[in-house]
């Protein structure tokens, strides 16, 4: 039986998060607690800055520009580059940084502090750092390095700083993620021009395919009941579905036909795992963001009055659901935003 699908509106206890200068806002990453989101913009000036913002309830302040080691100017043509931001449990930011064209390296910011510290030193792990992600339980964090073949993962001891290597192969491989248990470690490789998602032991062992096929299949994230979400390109080039596998070896289902895929983003879930949120690439449906039961038992459509909706990301806190995205405010705007919102009454 298909799932029922609600329509919303916007309404009170929403708003835009404003920050310094100009340029495109891109994705927007909660904290664990709901209490700060961290996202890019692209001044299309020669640098990408990070920002983050302090929410309560569903009202955003002004955001703060985190700033790199030998970092220059507040906004312009500085050469930072400072993207895809994932958070530890403990309120802190982890990214990947470069200076002036540099190499990509890893950083960690508390909100509230002075500059980012590089977290992994050259003399330890040389080359570009990409692709951080931390444990649920933030007891380690899992990284692509290209010191050998053309990316391979490893991990980091929070604690104690240890890097072990996991795999070593000629292929790329990207956007390694924790289990939750931290029991295995699923990551993405690319080979003979298509991407397939894989499954690793975390403490070493035979790896699995867990799906593969025609096309890309990217960006896997583990949902509510062990389900596996992930990007599906099988349709051909430049067509996205949205799919899951309810269970190991299963077939694929699809969630949403036609969906835009975000700048650098995974499938959106919220933090207990049941909802996953997404918009859609067809210009006709761009003024709506689509929350959707990971099972299939419901959907909501919350439709806007913006243009170009995308980049969904759901947070929890103190017992209420908040939705960010970002959008244009109209057709032929200069430049994107992003919105926060309170969706809690729409989900009950």
């Amino acid at each position: 039986m298909p799932s029922a699908v609600l329509l919303f509106a916007l309404q009170a206890g929403a708003g835009e998060v404003r920050f310094t200068g100009e340029g495109h806002a891109y994705h927007p990453m909660w904290s664990h607690d709901g209490r700060y989101i961290a996202f890019e913009v692209n001044r299309y000036a020669g640098n990408i800055d990070l920002f983050i913002s302090e929410v309560q309830g569903a009202i955003a302040k002004d955001a703060a520009r985190v700033s790199m080691p030998g970092g220059s100017t507040p906004f312009g043509g500085s050469g930072q580059v400072t993207i895809n931001p994932v958070w530890h449990p403990e309120r802190v930011a982890i990214f990947e940084g470069s200076n002036q064209g540099g190499q990509y390296r890893l950083y960690s910011y508390q909100p509230g502090g002075g500059a980012a510290f590089e977290l992994v030193p050259t003399s330890v792990v040389p080359g570009d750092l990409t692709f951080p992600s931390v444990s649920k339980d933030g007891k380690a964090m899992l990284f692509v390095s290209d010191a050998t073949g053309r990316g391979d993962l490893r991990v980091r001891d929070t604690a104690t700083g240890k890097i072990t290597q996991l795999t070593q192969t000629t292929a790329v491989e990207m956007f390694p993620l924790f289990t939750p248990d931290r029991a295995n470690v699923l990551f993405t490789r690319k080979a003979s021009a298509t991407e397939d998602v894989f499954s690793l032991p975390a403490a070493g062992g035979a790896e699995v395919a867990v799906v593969g096929g025609g096309g890309d299949q990217t960006r896997p994230v583990v949902a509510e009941g062990g389900r596996v979400l992930f990007f599906d390109g099988a349709r051909g080039e430049g067509l996205w579905d949205l799919a899951v596998l309810d269970a190991p070896g299963g077939a694929k289902r699809t969630v949403a036909r036609g969906v835009r895929l975000p700048l650098r983003a995974r499938p959106s879930l919220s933090p207990d795992g049941k909802w996953v949120g997404y918009a859609y690439d067809d210009p006709t449906k761009a003024d709506k963001v689509v929350l959707a039961r990971v099972d299939g038992s419901k959907t909501v459509e919350i439709h806007t009055e913006f243009k170009g909706c995308a980049e969904p990301a759901i947070a929890q806190a103190n017992g209420r659901v908040l939705l960010a995205f970002t959008a244009l405010p109209s057709t032929g705007s200069d430049w994107r935003f992003l919105y926060v919102m309170d969706v809690t009454d729409q989900l009950l």
